[in-house]
């Protein structure tokens, strides 16, 4: 499931080949905002390396580290679809992960060591909480394989139907094709990716 730096490198290389694009510079506030991600791909003939960045809060609905065992569940379920599911499908969906890392903010949680009493506290204080610990991110990085990945105009994402906390999805990619940028806003999931 996790997968080491070469693909990491790879979508790295393209976010400082993507960042002068006047798109992305006009659209992107610098800053982390609830509500907004961001979608960098790196597509090759037949495989893509795939980096999505997003506040803990539009794929979670929080932002503190998991401690009632709902939210324990709610980020173990995430890391399981993000290991399964592909950030972005060509039109006949047969886009499979081959490998991917997911990160957060936080430490390792310890999902079994929580007591009942526990949780109560920690949700009486959460709002206090996610005062003082400011905001966390969640980043996921997958490295799949498309027949003819290249050869397709068109791709989309689950992404904006699956969180319904994500308002706006900026997508950036370079490939054999050139590179480009878009803003997806909620509901949709497709963007062209061909001239």
């Amino acid at each position: 499931m996790h997968r080491n730096a070469p693909s990491r490198i790879i979508v790295v290389m393209a976010s400082a080949i993507l960042a002068p694009l006047p798109a992305s510079a006009a659209d992107n506030p610098g800053a982390h905002q609830h509500g907004h991600a961001e979608l960098q791909i790196a597509i090759d003939t037949n495989s893509a390396d795939v980096f999505l960045r997003s506040p803990a809060y539009n794929l979670l609905g929080f932002e503190h580290q998991p401690r009632t065992k709902q939210q324990h569940q709610q980020l173990a379920d995430l890391e399981q679809w993000a290991a399964s599911t592909p950030l972005i499908n060509i039109e006949d969906g047969s886009c499979n992960v081959e490998e991917a890392s997911f990160h957060s903010s936080w430490p390792k949680a310890s999902s079994h060591q929580e007591s009942h009493a526990h949780d109560r506290e920690h949700h009486e204080h959460e709002d206090q909480d996610n005062r003082e610990h400011g905001h966390s991110d969640i980043e996921i990085t997958q490295s799949l394989t498309c027949d003819g990945l290249a050869d397709h105009q068109t791709l989309a994402t689950p992404l904006m139907d699956r969180f319904p906390a994500l308002e706006h999805l900026d997508v950036q990619w370079i490939g054999p094709g050139g590179q480009g940028a878009t803003r997806l806003e909620a509901g949709e999931q497709q963007f062209r990716i061909g001239r």
